[in-house]
């Protein structure tokens, strides 16, 4: 990949010349020059020059959004040339939401890297938006979701059904739900967000107010500590339910969503992912 560019890359992520230079071995001078060469290549100002104000311009926005593809696409050449002799052998990388990532996938990546233990698995966690960002970038080679996306180079099909639960703690009633109860929910981009509020839109269920947490471990544990109710995968709270610690406010089965894999368009045919795209569609 053009140096200039991966330079580039590092000092918008880092939002700041010193550290790029740091971090690649270079000196800022060095830096400097060349992201110089790249404005003067594209004839425009990339970056705001300002005291202690790091701003992309609009043009900026949209080279580091393309080099960041680029990216992906050389690091997927690096991956396709290592699969000589039709060997399976290289690296994966994974993006999940987090129900997914944290409570689906370990048991099922297990069960594949034994299957292929020279393929080197990288599991990357974030909310639904997120991970649609990094599959857009070519940042992860697939992208497997709980929530519903919309963009234009994405393509998104259904791998399996995800049963939802209205949940809270044990001495929780239905009526305090219907009064107006807090509610304990995930951060907006969270597939588990998005459902969450279509159910109490569908109930028309008044909120007498809202906490936000970044991890459904930390949802749980606000619910069982008798902060409110949520509404989240049964996955996730199983364990508690069958303890007598946390009790459900639906009928089993009612509350179904789709898990759903995510491809980018541009994207090269990458055999590792194919491969491993349908080894968990043959073990869902």
């Amino acid at each position: 990949m053009d140096e200039a560019l991966r330079t580039y890359i590092r000092v918008v992520e880092l939002q700041s010349f010193t550290k790029a230079a740091e971090e690649l071995h270079i000196s800022q001078p060095a830096v400097s020059l060349q992201l110089k060469k790249l404005e003067e290549f594209y004839e425009t100002e990339l970056i705001y020059r300002q005291a202690k104000k790091f701003i992309l311009t609009a043009t900026g926005e949209i080279l580091y959004h393309r080099a960041k593809q680029l990216e992906g696409l050389y690091k997927q050449v690096e991956d396709e040339i290592s699969l000589y002799h039709h060997h399976l052998k290289g690296r994966l990388r994974i993006g999940a939401s987090f129900t997914i990532g944290e409570y689906y996938l370990p048991e099922v990546i297990a069960k594949f890297h034994a299957l292929y233990p020279d393929i080197t698995i990288e599991l990357i966690i974030e909310n639904t938006a997120k991970i649609a960002d990094k599959v857009e970038l070519l940042q992860v080679d697939t992208g497997l979701i709980e929530g519903q996306v919309s963009k234009k180079d994405l393509e998104i099909s259904a791998f399996s059904d995800d049963e939802m639960c209205i949940v809270g703690r044990a001495d929780g009633s239905l009526t305090e739900i219907e009064q107006g109860a807090t509610w304990i929910a995930r951060e907006e981009g969270s597939g588990t967000r998005e459902y969450l509020d279509h159910v109490l839109s569908t109930n028309g269920w008044n909120v007498a107010e809202k906490v936000v947490a970044w991890s459904n471990m930390a949802v749980k544990q606000m619910v069982l500590e008798g902060m409110g109710y949520t509404v989240i995968s049964k996955c996730v709270v199983q364990a508690e339910i069958t303890a007598g610690k946390l009790q459900t406010f639906n009928e089993a089965g009612s509350l179904m969503r789709k898990f759903s894999v995510l491809k980018n368009r541009q994207r090269l045919e990458n055999r590792i992912a194919e491969t491993f795209l349908t080894f968990l569609k043959e073990n869902r």
